[in-house]
């Protein structure tokens, strides 16, 4: 049994590309955000606006090299992605009917704006702190732009038309709601603690031994947290033959991101000595401050921002076709933020 509602499902195209150009934007900046950190490059220029007082376009990037290279880099991205989320409310506001994901696109710019603040804090203030927000805001913006994938597509606005209403069936699909939002939750959390891992080193020699010992513990705890939940909700989106294809993929990135995660190890820190009783000596496996250490760091930071974008997008679809109104939501929110505005 279904419970119609009046909607144009036929609406314009265009904010879900543009949502799609903005996340496809947006990944190759957390990855080289993570490149940034990994390379210890976020302070190649001491000005921010401006990179060695040059306007940010017109700085000679290309011939640059070695750090400079790398952050401006980065910057350039950021601009990008800027001018694309302006695109993205622009956009939304000529061609989008829903209000409340017209107040999202608003959502977007406010985070690109704040994510842009705190990297010129961290360079501005050399601080470490604001580096590590700045490193954990990041996906959170990268997320929030999947999301508005899911808001704009076709498939999101038929589930308006065709909800299922069939109280058993919404009761299974609640479940698997709440325990998408819980692998969403972790996801995010594991990667922030995995931020600290990776900040700890630049703190002061009391502080980071503790801190990052305290990390290394509850990432790895995190780690088989996230790895529980994960099993557990692709195995009941199988029973349920409900969202299948986001489980695998889900799944998938799951075993990629722990086959990095242990290669992270490894060339940061050796291969464990339990380890070496088992496939004996290898010798010195650290190759810190080689290029194939940077890319496998920055890989696995990459790749546990995708588990998140990609949680969060299954959680909103499993949320759509729950009892709970998304939707009423999130205009109620969007009400409120332009109130206090």
């Amino acid at each position: 049994m279904t419970v119609p509602k009046s909607i144009n499902v036929a609406a314009s195209r265009w904010p879900h590309r543009w949502a799609w150009l903005l996340t496809a934007a947006t990944f190759p900046l957390i990855w080289w955000g993570g490149f940034v950190t990994t390379t210890d490059a976020g302070m190649a220029f001491r000005d921010w606006l401006t990179s060695d007082g040059h306007f940010m376009l017109t700085y000679p990037w290309l011939s640059s090299t070695g750090d400079k290279f790398i952050e401006h880099g980065h910057r350039l991205l950021a601009v990008l992605v800027g001018i694309l989320t302006i695109g993205m409310v622009v956009v939304a506001y000529r061609c989008e009917s829903r209000t409340w994901v017209r107040r999202y696109s608003l959502l977007l710019l406010a985070g690109v704006i704040l994510q842009g603040v705190l990297g010129g804090l961290r360079i501005v203030l050399d601080e470490r702190l604001a580096a590590m927000l700045h490193g954990c805001s990041g996906p959170l913006f990268f997320a929030l732009c999947t999301a508005m994938v899911v808001f704009t597509s076709r498939w999101w606005q038929v589930q308006e038309v065709t909800r299922i209403s069939d109280k058993s069936h919404q009761t299974a699909t609640n479940s698997l709601a709440r325990l998408a939002i819980i692998c969403c939750g972790l996801a995010y959390l594991q990667l922030v603690v995995g931020a600290a891992v990776r900040h700890a080193r630049y703190l002061t020699a009391p502080s980071a031994a503790t801190i990052f010992q305290t990390a290394i513990y509850f990432h790895i705890v995190l780690a088989f947290l996230v790895l529980g939940h994960v099993l557990l909700l692709a195995l009941k989106c199988f029973r349920q033959h409900s969202h299948r294809g986001y489980a695998v993929a889900l799944s998938l990135l799951l075993v990629v991101q722990i086959a990095l995660g242990m290669a992270t190890w490894v060339v940061r820190f050796g291969v464990p000595v339990w380890a070496t009783n088992i496939i004996g000596d290898v010798g010195l496996v650290n190759v810190s401050a080689s290029t194939s250490m940077a890319v496998i760091i920055t890989a696995h930071v990459a790749t546990g921002s995708l588990i998140v974008a990609m949680s969060l997008a299954m959680a909103l679809r499993t949320l759509r076709q729950s009892s709970f109104e998304l939707p009423k939501f999130l205009s109620e929110q969007g009400k409120l933020l332009e109130a206090h505005a």
